[in-house]
């Protein structure tokens, strides 16, 4: 755009903003075009500056530190400051505009970063608006004296004022067309009307170009789009082309005693800005309508004016039923009176309340729904409306709770698992020290679990441990924790209890499960609960030392004749050590440093493949004894998991492993996948991560050839941990499968999220399908939906043909079991 300081230099512009640098920039290029500029950093200077010059045009940013540029609009609007301004701003949100545009004096709303030339383009715009404003108040003095002002008016219309001749060819035009379509007036002279109008409004262009009436009779106003010359400029960027009104009137003289028709005259106004804004309100209005949350609108006391068509599956109300209303038909009567008298007060202030309530439908079905609600502010700042927008969050928020609740409970009894009762546990500890109070610690191990498992099934001894759960629960203080930690053993943490308390409800607790009767398939069990008691004080404290001294307890019960409690003594260690019977963590640590584990193998065999894909198989541990006889896993884990051993054990496991692969290269040529099973301990740090890149590093075995499992509690119990450790895993190319998969109530709510390979589904259901529609279902919906998320599956416990058959007509991709492998020793 072309300087014209003898033009521009009449204008005085105040330059308004917090970086200096964007000032000095903006003060060069107008100085540049001739302009006075003076600059402000501030909205306190910018007001002085304003009283004490004759300021004609400010260019003014919105986002400043103390008082934004929104205060410094109220106080010219306050003021009546004969200004006018440019708004240059980084936001340009709807909101922004809108509430800057609403005043008469801001022409036009910038947004950074902007080209130097539409810059200067709007600033002379504006400039030209400015003198325009000047000229025209001299002219409306004047208009009477002078035919030149009339004609000089016409000519500074900021509207096209045109004459047509009777053959439609232009004969008059002011200048505004320059401004608004960018002609010269001299080559639109002569033309006809046709070759300014937009093609596809030709016909529409006739009927106003064509006008031959007079009078109220002669066309009022209709819409067209006239091409603009520069195509770089559009004001309708689509058509490159710009929306006008237009108005005529029809021209005569009187011939003889008729009238003879001469042309037509009109004005031609740009309204391209309100066009752009009546699309982008169109565009509003469809997205509310459309919108997958309820939205409402109230007039200033809270009655409802609007709703959009989601109110139906949200609420179950229409619109016309909620038309006139109040919101409280939304209420379900159990929110708090202060919390809405909060609601009220933060948005008739002015300010946007965001919340939660729990909401009835109108079918009264509660729900909860997720607020937020913004009040709509006049000119003069007075709320005139309130616009709601509510989510119904009911389902998130019940998921949130089932994920939050399984991560802290064990899925089989619903009683808290070992993770929370060891956070609970340390709260408790550190209570002690702070308050100097009593508590204590509680370690159960029932007596005869092992008879049930062997002379039925797992089903039946996970049918009585769920039984004896309800009955422990029933059996404690309302603030006492009762925890499964694994297996057949239990915790109940008794707080702000002495030892002789503690003593009474193990009373208790041993009275009641010696009447207890476990009965199934005609068969009836007594069992029994050894307990050991260890008090919780400020001296006693440390974490592990409680838990390896109920342990001690416990075990010191069971020995003494079962079905009894012991209270800890200093003594007892000694004592037990010196009959050489070492409690588990003991016999752990001896067996790590001897070398008394043994890993064993288990089949993974292939369903629906017609492929040989080489060995697959799990690696299981085993413990032997000092006589020689093999300890299952579920014996010693449960007591590796809790003394912090478990990390050490799954690493003696890969190290073992891995060398064995080493000697047995035949085998490693053989094996299609390596499944490992790993601890929640080890996903808890980094450690473990950091472990088997070394060890991958150091063998040079193939990661693509190893499948880490990890049970789908210990995913849940440390969810960002896991997912980081499965990660760094992958990107080595180590593959994992998520073990007893189906055992939470949410599992599908993280699936998604975890990289995982392969879903190894729980036996509890597997075992059952045979005679169980809903374990048939459950295996059917979470083979169906881990084939849908592209993961293979795994079917545990498969013990016979008929379940067998049944899982490869559900097209399970692997099953492993006693009824397709017997665990060998790895040799």
């Amino acid at each position: 755009m072309d300087a014209r300081p003898d033009l521009n230099s009449d204008i005085e512009i105040l330059v308004i903003d917090d970086e200096p640098k964007v000032r000095d920039s903006l003060q060069d290029i107008l100085r540049l075009s001739g302009y006075e500029v003076v600059t402000a950093g501030n909205v306190g200077a910018a007001i002085q500056y304003i009283n004490e010059r004759d300021i004609s045009l400010i260019l003014l940013d919105l986002n400043m530190p103390i008082q934004d540029g929104h205060h410094l609009l109220e106080y010219i609007d306050r003021q009546q400051v004969d200004v006018q301004v440019v708004i240059i701003s980084g936001e340009a949100t709807f909101s922004q505009a809108s509430r800057s545009l609403r005043f008469k004096f801001v022409q036009e709303f910038i947004k950074k970063p902007y080209a130097v030339e539409a810059l200067l383009h709007s600033v002379e715009m504006a400039a030209e608006k400015i003198r325009l404003k000047e000229v025209n108040s001299k002219i409306q003095a004047q208009l009477s004296k002078s035919e030149q002002l009339h004609r000089f008016f016409v000519d500074s219309s900021p509207d096209i004022i045109y004459m047509l001749n009777d053959r439609g060819e232009f004969v008059f035009l002011n200048n505004a067309i320059a401004k608004i379509l960018g002609y010269e007036k001299q080559e639109v002279i002569g033309k006809h009307y046709s070759d300014l109008v937009y093609k596809p409004d030709i016909e529409k262009a006739k009927y106003a170009f064509n006008e031959r009436r007079t009078g109220d009779r002669s066309t009022k106003a209709i819409e067209l789009r006239l091409c603009c010359k520069n195509s770089d400029e559009p004001k309708y960027v689509e058509a490159n082309s710009i929306t006008i009104v237009l108005s005529s009137k029809g021209i005569y003289k009187k011939k003889q005693a008729n009238k003879e028709f001469v042309g037509t005259y009109g004005v031609i106004r740009d309204i391209n800005d309100r066009k752009l804004s009546e699309n982008m309100l169109r565009k509003l209005n469809l997205a509310v309508e459309n919108s997958p949350n309820l939205i409402y609108i109230t007039d200033n006391n809270g009655t409802i004016e609007y709703a959009n068509p989601k109110i139906v599956d949200i609420s179950g109300y229409t619109a016309d039923e909620v038309l006139g209303q109040n919101p409280r038909i939304f209420s379900s009567g159990e929110t708090p009176p202060f919390e809405y008298k909060m609601l009220w007060d933060t948005i008739s202030s002015g300010q946007i309340w965001r919340g939660v309530f729990k909401n009835r439908k109108k079918t009264g079905q509660l729900y909860w729904a997720q607020q937020s609600i913004a009040p709509m502010l006049n000119s003069d700042q007075c709320v005139t409306h309130y616009v709601a927008i509510q989510e119904d969050v009911t389902e998130a928020l019940l998921q949130r709770e089932q994920i939050s609740h399984q991560a802290t409970h064990d899925s089989l009894t619903d009683l808290i698992n070992r993770s929370e009762f060891d956070r609970r546990l340390k709260r408790i500890i550190n209570t002690a020290k702070i308050n100097h109070s009593e508590h204590v610690l509680c370690y159960l191990d029932l007596d005869n679990f092992k008879i049930v498992n062997d002379t039925c099934n797992h089903s039946a001894g996970d049918e009585l441990l769920r039984q004896i759960s309800c009955q422990f629960s029933k059996l404690i203080r309302y603030r006492d924790s009762i925890a499964r930690l694994g297996g057949d053993e239990f915790a109940i943490l008794m707080e702000h209890c002495s030892l002789q308390q503690a003593l009474v409800t193990t009373e208790r607790i041993h009275k009641q499960i010696e009447q207890f009767q476990f009965y199934w398939e005609n068969k009836c069990f007594r069992i029994g609960v050894s307990i050991g008691l260890v008090l919780i004080n400020a001296e006693n404290g440390a974490f592990d030392d409680l838990l390896e001294r109920a342990d001690m307890a416990c075990y010191l019960a069971k020995k003494g004749g079962r079905n009894r409690s012991h209270v800890f003594d200093e003594q007892d260690q000694v004592n037990i050590l010196r009959q050489n019977e070492l409690p588990w963590p003991e016999k752990i640590k001896d067996a790590l440093s001897q070398n008394r584990f043994k890993l064993y193998r288990q089949k993974i065999m292939a369903l629906n493949s017609s492929v040989e894909e080489g060995e697959h198989y799990e690696i299981l541990i085993r413990l032997e004894d000092e006589d020689g006889n093999l300890i299952l896993p579920c014996a010693f884990i449960p007591a590796a998991e809790r003394y912090q051993l478990a990390v050490e054990l799954d690493q003696w496991v890969i190290r073992n492993l891995f060398d064995w692969f080493l000697l047995h290269p035949d085998r490693l040529q053989a094996l299609a996948l390596c499944s490992i099973n790993l601890s929640a301990s080890s996903l808890a740090g980094k450690e473990m991560s950091g472990f088997l890149v070394e060890q991958f590093k150091k063998t040079g075995l193939p990661p693509d050839k190893f499948c880490f499992e990890i049970t789908e509690t210990a995913i849940i119990a440390n969810l960002t941990s896991a997912t980081e450790f499965i990660i760094s895993l992958k990107e080595l190319g180590c593959l994992f499968s998520l073990d007893d998969f189906g055992s939470g109530f949410s599992s599908f709510a993280y699936l998604k999220n975890l990289q995982v390979d392969f879903l190894k589904m729980d036996g509890i259901h597997v075992r059952n399908i045979e005679s169980d529609p809903v374990s048939l279902e459950m295996v059917k919906s979470i083979n169906d939906i881990a084939h849908l998320m592209g993961k293979k599956t795994i079917a545990k416990f498969v013990e016979n043909d008929a379940v067998l058959k049944m899982l490869l007509d559900l097209k399970v991709d692997y099953v492993q079991g006693y009824g397709c492998d017997t665990p060998s020793v790895l040799v």
